[in-house]
């Protein structure tokens, strides 16, 4: 008879997969373009993510927002292929189809059946090299994307989100949303467009990974017939955006949104790049704070007050200094303590190190899946295009594990002094300004703002 389980008690970790990654066939076209190509036979698929130094940075001042117009036009003509003939071209090949437009970078995303490949590699080339840019479809497009941010403005969460990149950042690219602003994109046009992809979708500094069912000879030269001859746009910014004065916290903004029983709280401030030196420190330090159900922060507010459904925190990632952010949603009644609280939460753990079961709890939760996040052709593109777009090294993934496992509990406490100290941290809530403006007096001076 098999023993019984003692239930009270969690089971020991079993032994750490072991993180297998593929071999990598490499090549640069004459152009700047880098080809990263994996064979992976088992599953007759394949994973590509084209990387374009195309992202939101690169946006011209008062046309933030044409790197997102400009993606989410590719597939709306190409060629001699209107937007209906290209639609339909992609469901033949039976292909996914995603662009995604970063702060630092775009991203095409295809996934496909490896014998439809050649089809897939000439969709790719037209939509990237020939979209038409129809003046219909850019008005249609861009007036979508406009009713888009006329909702946003009704989201309690967007508008806390979009108000704490403001206070933190200011005029720089990051404080402004990837997609831009009703007045930003209202301004745009078709000559915006196509000069935008003129300048940026070119192969300079640009990465094609690709993975699964391919001989990596033959898919080279298969991307050299249709890429070879790109011109010599693109290159990755000199600059990253950053503030250009120390970040000091001004005590709360308080953006009115009259008669809401629920309150949306961000607590946030400038951390760190991803290249950082910090960078593991920051990535545990986070986990135990407010990155895991059972972090500090949902544990307090979700588990022992019942205040919220959750909180989390998240430092993000960047070329740049990116934003770290704590956020959750609770009662109006109790926007100002569950702000002390969280408050509380980053102090203590700044002041004192945390235990050695909470470091051990972080470094599983960070390092015991990871051979997880590689299982699949596309997580491979992804992972790797991660490492190639930040530059970190080499072997950034291979030593991962045994870099999360270094970091001490002084160095979690050293990282939050440094990025997170009270005095650097801003306070944004959305919610009725009459109910919780008394109660906010007490954490600094009270700053309101219409939503």
């Amino acid at each position: 008879m098999s023993p019984v389980a003692d239930r009270s008690v969690r089971p020991a970790p079993g032994p750490a997969p072991e993180l297998k990654l593929p071999a990598f066939h490499t090549a640069r076209l004459d152009g700047g373009l880098d080809l990263w190509l994996a064979e992976r036979r088992a599953v007759p698929e394949v994973s590509l993510r084209l990387v374009l130094e195309a992202g939101a940075v690169v946006d011209p001042r008062n046309q933030e927002g044409v790197a997102e117009l400009t993606a989410r036009l590719l597939t709306e003509g190409a060629g001699e292929r209107d937007a209906v003939a290209v639609a339909q071209w992609l469901d033949h090949l039976g292909a996914s189809f995603r662009v995604s437009v970063q702060y630092d970078v775009a991203i095409i995303s295809m996934h496909f059946l490896s014998d439809v490949t050649e089809g897939a590699l000439d969709f790719l080339a037209a939509v990237v090299r020939e979209p038409r840019f129809d003046d219909s479809e850019v008005v249609r497009i861009r007036d979508e994307r406009l009713d888009e941010i006329a909702r946003e403005r009704d989201e309690p969460a967007i508008v806390a989100d979009q108000a704490l990149i403001r206070a933190i950042y200011g005029e720089e690219r990051y404080g402004v949303p990837a997609a831009g602003t009703a007045d930003s994109v209202a301004r745009l046009a078709r000559a915006d467009v196509r000069r935008f992809h003129h300048r940026r979708y070119g192969p300079r500094d640009a990465l094609l990974i690709a993975c699964g069912d391919l001989v990596p000879s033959e898919f080279e030269e298969s991307v050299r017939r249709r890429f070879g001859d790109w011109g010599a746009a693109g290159g990755r910014p000199d600059r990253h955006p950053a503030r250009d004065e120390p970040v000091e916290g001004a005590g709360v903004l308080l953006i009115d949104r009259p008669e809401s029983p629920q309150a949306e709280l961000r607590v946030g401030t400038v951390g760190a790049p991803h290249g950082s030196e910090d960078l593991f420190p920051i990535m545990v330090a986070n986990a135990i704070l407010g990155g895991l159900f059972n972090s500090r922060i949902n544990m307090n507010l979700r588990e022992d007050k019942g205040w919220t459904y959750g909180a989390r925190t998240a430092f993000r990632l960047r070329r740049g200094d990116g934003p770290f952010v704590a956020r959750t949603a609770v009662d109006t009644a109790v926007t100002a303590a569950a702000f002390e609280e969280i408050l509380n939460e980053i102090d203590g753990l700044s002041e004192v190190p945390p235990t050695e079961e909470e470091m051990q709890l972080a470094r599983h939760a960070l390092t015991l899946s990871l051979p997880l996040q590689f299982e699949t052709s596309g997580q491979v593109c992804q992972r790797v295009g991660r490492r190639l777009i930040y530059r970190l090294p080499e072997d950034y993934w291979e030593t991962y594990r045994a870099r999360v496992e270094s970091v001490t509990a002084e160095e979690v406490s050293e990282v939050c002094r440094k990025y997170l100290s009270r005095d650097r941290l801003l306070l944004v809530t959305v919610t009725d300004a009459e109910s919780a403006r008394g109660e906010l007096a007490r954490l600094g001076p009270l700053l309101e703002a219409r939503a």
